[in-house]
């Protein structure tokens, strides 16, 4: 992805469509693409010149190689028959029995060829993007997958950042959204550039996704969000314009901090009142702020939360913008990073799950 800066802040007016759209990040699989699209050319390995059968392939035998000299092929080796090389592919060519990749902390379970792989966004349908799932094959390329793209729900581009970069269009069958039609992002409109569990830093999506296995291995104000392929923390507070645009992120769509731009963020209900957690609602001083809840539908006051200012925070808390959007959290003082830049990719700067000042997270990949 090549990525540049735009100009135009976002427009926060409601829109009127009430078009549904079940964004779901939690299967990287969702539908796009044509069926018949070309399959990631890593995926199968042919057997070379010491018969090793394709390690990061599916184990089919070298048609074309030498042939080891160490015994027969691997259990997955389909062909298998090595060359003039005095015998048939080496015992190496069980590496086919892993499937299409090496599975690691934030990749779970290799995709498959139906699984709607890409290797540019031309492969996938309108509105969608094609994104790194999290798998690689064994020789370290990116296997990709199409996904929808997270700008928020539309009627016309006057609800959108500007109409220059976006434009207001159906993603896939789907209802219309925000989508972006020129290269590139902004800090304050990644939540509409970059996939989820993405930050826009100096132009470019970079990858952010915290592998997690449950909410227990992500930080403050982060759920674990499990697809077919990966499983990683996604932040709550991101853009939106409808409450359907925050699919297991929240259940409503509304302006928690009252910022003056009136930009809205998903956030879950407040305990069992029925209604969305905002700041105003929150009246105690040592919980002043919204927190996210264990599964990002729900939510209380607490201490970790969006704010504007220090004074929005309780004693010892200060107000710290983690991300690239503009916004702010409580954070407790005295951290080891104060924005996600500070840290590797892959990990976010946030409270730890437990509590406590802002540190670079890695999730279950500790």
């Amino acid at each position: 992805m090549t990525q540049v800066h735009q100009d135009g802040g976002p427009v926060r007016t409601r829109p009127s469509s009430n078009g549904k759209w079940a964004f779901a990040v939690l299967a990287l699989a969702l539908g796009c693409g044509d069926a018949s699209a070309p399959a990631f050319p890593p995926f199968i390995g042919s057997g070379g010149t010491s018969g090793t059968g394709g390690m990061g392939g599916i184990g089919i035998g070298g048609t074309s190689g030498t042939g080891g000299t160490s015994g027969s092929g691997g259990t997955h080796n389909t062909g298998g028959n090595g060359g003039t090389g005095g015998g048939s592919g080496g015992t190496a060519g069980t590496g086919g029995s892993l499937g299409l990749c090496a599975t690691s902390a934030l990749c779970h379970t290799c995709p498959t060829q139906n699984q709607n792989l890409c290797e540019t966004d031309g492969d996938c349908f309108t509105g969608y993007v094609c994104v790194p799932s999290g798998c690689e094959t064994h020789q370290g390329a990116p296997i990709s997958q199409c996904q929808p793209s997270r700008g928020g729900s539309c009627s016309s581009v006057a609800e959108c950042p500007n109409s220059t970069d976006y434009v207001c269009a159906p993603v896939g069958a789907g209802p219309t959204h925000c989508l972006r039609v020129t290269p590139g992002c902004t800090g304050p409109t990644e939540s509409y550039d970059c996939p989820l569990g993405f930050s826009c830093e100096v132009g470019a999506c970079v990858d952010r996704r915290v592998p997690c296995e449950s909410y227990l291995d992500c930080p403050k104000n982060h759920v674990c969000k499990t697809g077919s392929s990966s499983s990683f923390c996604a932040r709550v507070y991101q853009t939106c314009h409808q409450d359907v645009d925050c699919a297991g992120l929240g259940s409503f769509c509304e302006n928690v901090d009252n910022d003056n731009l009136a930009t809205e963020e998903c956030v879950g209900q407040l305990d069992a009142t029925g209604n969305p957690c905002v700041n105003g609602a929150c009246a105690s001083s040592s919980a002043p702020v919204c927190e996210a809840g264990v599964s990002g539908t729900t939510a209380a006051c607490g201490q970790y939360g969006l704010c504007l200012t220090d004074n929005d925070c309780d004693t010892g808390f200060s107000c710290v913008g983690l991300w690239q959007d503009g916004r702010k959290e409580c954070v407790r003082a005295g951290g080891s990073c104060d924005q996600v830049t500070d840290c590797p990719p892959q990990q976010v700067c946030a409270a730890p799950r437990a509590g406590g000042p802002p540190s670079c997270q890695a999730g279950s990949a500790l």
